[in-house]
């Protein structure tokens, strides 16, 4: 029986799958086809599931994960910024500084001088 109406069991663990799927290998090109294929599932039910469990599309989900896995290694100082986007899947530098601005609201170099700025004044 679907829950809300909307997902049966099988259908909330299959897009349970296809989330972990992105987070494990958020760094690669997962295209909706591909990833509904993985999880055995219609790729219409699973973009809506996607949707429906976190609020973003597959692309745009992906894209968080990419973010946030991104901004531990630029607090980390380790590795140039460029290094950061290639690592965590962006095709460009300016492509992961555009992301990263939409979604954390400054500039991947903005955000290490923040992170500067707070460790002199602790």
């Amino acid at each position: 029986m679907p829950i809300n109406k909307l997902f049966t069991p099988v259908e909330l663990k299959q897009i349970s799958a296809a989330i972990e799927y992105i987070d494990k290998r958020y760094s690669e090109t997962i295209s909706p086809d591909g990833l509904a294929i993985e999880v055995n599932m219609n790729i219409k039910q699973l973009q809506a599931g996607i949707q429906f469990i976190t609020g973003l599309t597959i692309h745009n989900y992906q894209l968080r994960v990419r973010i946030l896995k991104a901004k531990t290694d630029l607090e980390e100082f380790k590795d140039s910024i460029k290094t950061i986007a290639f690592k965590h899947g962006f095709s460009s530098p300016a492509h992961f500084s555009t992301e990263f601005k939409k979604q954390v609201g400054k500039s991947p170099k903005d955000f290490r001088f923040e992170i500067l700025d707070k460790s002199k004044q602790s």
